[in-house]
């Protein structure tokens, strides 16, 4: 699942969509999620969207935000 589908019409500008995926790709290689059908990578999409909503839009913040949220459930 791109995340970049999730965002559509949303309130995003363009450039903090950039930011937001890249951060969505490096959360997967640092999990180590390869299978783009996994439910868990619908989890990390969220956590990057929720982390962005409070401002957050530095791809790394954003990926330490993502992996964090997903590992501690």
């Amino acid at each position: 699942m791109p995340i970049r589908g999730m965002l559509k019409g949303g309130a995003f500008e363009p450039r903090d969509i950039d930011e937001m995926a890249a951060a969505f790709e490096a959360a997967l290689t640092a999990l180590n999620l390869v299978d783009r059908t996994d439910p868990v990578t619908m989890l990390v999409a969220k956590a990057i969207i929720d982390c962005a909503k409070t401002g957050e839009i530095e791809r790394v913040r954003l990926r330490d935000c993502a992996i964090e949220a997903v590992t501690k459930h």
